[in-house]
């Protein structure tokens, strides 16, 4: 889910920043799909709902690699 400030831009849109005084910061990311399946849970983005568990057993044991 996009934050209410995030939008989606695709192949031919332009993007345009104004502003009336006040100076904008903000985050342009791009990238090619990879049609790969994605499983969420808080902070965390795998492929798959074991990938997610087992990155919680990780965290909860210590063991996560920073």
């Amino acid at each position: 889910m996009l934050s209410p400030q995030a939008r989606r831009v695709y192949d031919g849109d332009h993007v345009k920043v104004v502003t009336a005084s006040q100076p904008v910061r903000f985050l342009l990311v791009s990238g090619k799909p990879l049609y790969e399946p994605i499983a969420r849970y808080g902070p965390f983005v795998m492929n798959t709902s074991e990938e997610i568990e087992q990155a919680l057993r990780d965290l909860r044991d210590g063991t996560f690699v920073r």
